[in-house]
């Protein structure tokens, strides 16, 4: 195996730094930290199989993590994700996991104690010792090597003198949008090193818990108990959940919409070795649990292996084990590599984008494609495959949101796996209403809760995705499929291009503009902390008044590019025309608002007060770069003065606003009140490449995960995932979130903008 050192980008043309003046991150580095934090946290690596890898070698416990609003904001006992489009698996350093299902209710099957947790333990007793190698103070566990990869996670324990104990975590990838494997491999590896015999006993089992995914607090009227586990065969044990309701009419007629599980999937343990013995037991807290347990003699000089399996299944029959332990038969000699047990799949799903020079740069564009690809779900209700947001959204509320998420995390997978981005099109359309409405939310099983939030742009993220897909496939084909609107036990169906029309109808007739000519915005556009603030008007008056020029430059630049590609693939003439001439009514609107100013107003909050007069707000200005005929020396003199306003001094890009504000709950220079957002700055970058390709590599090598480890390597979160917004410079916690990690925008707009980069580049030579 082949280790590299942390890497470090070439990460600019020029020094980016030094134009930006002194970038002194002192500030993000808090004193309190540095006595219990550590600056060597790990570094990435090729895995034995050439994917990418990450070797963690910082600390379990953060006990100086900064706090915010009470929140920590590094949380103790770092995780990487692995999983297919039927399992997602939260894997700790200190061994312990998650297992999640989200096809339906999002749902722990393991559930700790603890918020949003896991639970389970392994124990090998040998020589009189008996050492528990999972836990956060655990010795073993913190002794462990740790390596976490594409489709793995791998514990190595140095236990004693001559004993040498490996566990690896593997998980297969989907290879349809249908399919994958809700079960994951556990290869335990027992290597003897010494010169005499060792008895041994091995026991792993797994916490039985199912518990959906709650906002903390909220409460549900279904609680879950585990019946009593079944011995299907020798080889497997299984554990069914009972529901017991608090209320009548909690569940719908079947098919209909449900916000919670009625029929909740069975958790099971399976072997593959007549060694290894499945047990249901008790764990030492006295939790129900499964697993497997063995006895078994070492020889000096052997290596011994038990390999089993754990997940869940909606079918608990024997036959349905059998043809799922199947998919997840190990290869011959798999448990010795540092990579996962199915490498060879995930090397095929993996683009390889062996075009790119820059090894580290390839290593990270790689792992954020495989990231995306172990995130993706299957959502049962509407039987598509998307890409949730993650961070506390899905993994912490149990929610998916929201539509305009979902869309602009597709964008990369137009390039890397088309057939994800279609199937995220043809959920787009199945949430449409009848009269153009896009529902926001999806919870549950095609759940959508009521809501005040009656937001204005869900429309114009799901023509940018429709439109990239046909620019980069060409494949009209989905504008003449019978798709339904939503809810779909009304059986309402029509073509996409119907689902094209009535959404396009909606943001021209029933968003519509404002006093200004400005595409209104609702009570919120992509900013929801319009919802609360900044304007202080009342409600009913904000939500009638307001107009966002955010909105009104994404349908300039969107609405002309959904039409010409429309037109080139499809027959819709009289459409495209709306958009064309809609698209230059809002153009011309949003040119006179201009005015003679450097940057675009933010929105009009009334018809007199406007938001982003004096102050830059970065929304609206990387799509007002983006749009074709605004003149070039326009958008140099825009993105000079962004540079000045909200680049310089940040490690990571250009902070949401230029001068953010006090307001309880949201402090300045962080989330909507002045923080990084990945899925502002993406935008950016493409703007920035219409007139200053060289500069847009620049802010592109701003949003990588190498850069944040240069910037903040004391910080784990954030080295290899993060959430969708970061800190700024104006706060001493810079770089740092209360969301959680594993948020897709961190790697779909890094990935998205490396993909359209790369093309223009092509484009560029060739002309």
């Amino acid at each position: 195996m082949e280790t590299f050192p942390q890497p470090t980008f070439p990460l600019t043309r020029r020094d980016f730094l030094a134009g930006a003046g002194a970038l002194v991150l002192s500030s993000a580095k808090p004193s309190v930290f540095a006595a219990g934090g550590s600056a060597a946290l790990g570094q990435w690596f090729d895995d034995d199989r050439g994917l990418p890898g990450y070797q963690y070698a910082g600390p379990l416990r953060f006990p100086e993590s900064p706090r915010e609003n009470g929140t920590l904001l590094l949380p103790d006992d770092p995780y990487f994700l692995l999983g297919n489009y039927r399992l997602t698996l939260f894997t700790h350093v200190s061994g312990l996991y998650e297992i999640l299902s989200g096809e339906g209710i999002w749902a722990r099957l393991n559930c700790g104690d603890a918020l949003w947790s896991g639970d389970n333990r392994a124990t090998l007793e040998v020589a009189g010792q008996t050492h528990q190698l999972i836990g956060i103070d655990e010795p073993a566990a913190v002794a462990a090597s740790r390596h976490f990869g594409v489709g793995f996670a791998r514990y190595s324990y140095p236990l004693l003198d001559g004993l040498q104990v490996t566990r690896k975590l593997s998980a297969p990838p989907s290879t349809s949008i249908k399919e994958g494997v809700s079960a994951f491999l556990m290869q335990v590896t027992l290597h003897n090193t010494g010169s005499t015999p060792l008895d041994l006993r091995y026991t792993e089992t797994t916490r039985v818990n199912y518990q959906p995914i709650l906002r903390e607090g909220e409460k549900i009227s279904v609680a879950y108990s585990s019946n009593p586990p079944r011995h299907l065969d020798d080889r497997t044990v299984l554990t069914e959940f009972a529901v017991q309701t608090r209320q009548p009419l909690t569940f719908p007629p079947a098919g209909q919409p449900s916000s919670v599980e009625q029929n909740p999937p069975a958790l099971f343990v399976r072997s593959f070795e007549n060694t290894a013995t499945p047990i249901a037991a008790k764990d030492p807290p006295g939790h129900p649990s499964l697993g497997i347990e063995c006895s078994l003699t070492v020889q000096a000089g052997e290596q011994r292996e038990i390999s089993f399996i754990v997940g869940y299944t909606r079918d608990p029959s024997l036959a349905a084990l059998t043809l799922l332990t199947a998919k997840l038969r190990p290869t011959a000699g798999s448990h010795k590599e540092i990579a996962s047990a199915f490498a060879p799949a995930w090397s095929r799903v993996v683009p390889a984008f062996a075009a790119e020079a820059n090894p580290a740069l390839r290593r990270e564009m790689r792992w954020n494609a495989a990231v995306l690809e172990a995130m993706a779900t299957w959502r049962s209700y509407y039987d598509e495959t998307v890409i949730p947001q993650g961070t506390m959204y899905d993994y912490q509320w149990g929610r998916m949101l929201s539509s305009r998420d979902i869309a602009q995390q597709a964008l990369p997978l137009c390039h890397t796996n088309p057939a994800i981005a279609r199937s995220t099109l043809r959920w787009l359309m199945k949430r449409i209403v009848p009269d153009g409405e896009i529902k926001l939310t999806d919870q549950g099983f095609g759940y959508v809760e009521s809501s005040p939030q009656y937001t204005s742009d869900q429309q114009l993220y799901f023509f940018l995705l429709l439109a990239e897909y046909l620019r980069v496939t060409r494949d009209g084909s989905i504008l003449n499929e019978e798709i339904q609107f939503y809810p779909r036990d009304t059986a309402i169906r029509a073509s996409g291009l119907d689902h094209v029309r009535r959404a396009f109808l909606f943001l021209r007739d029933q968003i519509g503009v404002g006093y200004h000519g400005i595409v209104r915005r609702w009570n919120s556009d992509w900013n929801d902390m319009f919802f609360w603030w900044p304007t202080n008007a009342s409600y009913n008056l904000a939500w009638l008044q307001g107009e966002s020029h955010m909105n009104s430059t994404m349908l300039v630049v969107i609405l002309g590019d959904l039409a010409d590609h429309i037109d080139a693939l499809y027959p819709a003439a009289e459409l495209t025309a709306a958009l064309r001439q809609y698209r230059a009514q809002i153009y011309q609107a949003w040119l006179k608002d201009l005015g003679e100013r450097a940057f675009s107003r933010r929105a009009w909050t009334d018809p007199g007060t406007a938001l982003g007069d004096k102050d830059m707000w970065l929304e609206p200005q990387g799509y007002a770069l983006l749009i074709p005929e605004f003149p070039v020396e326009r958008k140099r003199k825009l993105f000079s003065e962004l540079q000045s306003r909200l680049l310089a001094g940040e490690a990571m890009g250009a902070r949401q606003i230029e001068q953010p504000s006090t307001h309880t709950g949201t402090p300045a220079g962080t989330r909507e009140n002045g923080g990084f957002w990945y899925a502002l700055h993406g935008p950016l970058v493409l703007g920035v490449a219409s007139f200053d390709p060289a500069a847009a590599e620049d802010l592109l090598g701003r949003m990588t995960f190498a850069n944040f480890a240069k910037h903040y390597p004391q910080y784990w979160a954030g080295q290899w995932s993060a959430s969708d917004s970061l800190n700024s410079s104006r706060l001493s916690t810079g770089g740092l979130s209360v969301a959680m990690p594993y948020c897709a925008h961190a790697h779909a707009w890094p990935l998205y903008c490396y993909l359209r980069l790369r093309a223009h580049r092509a484009e560029s030579k060739e002309s």
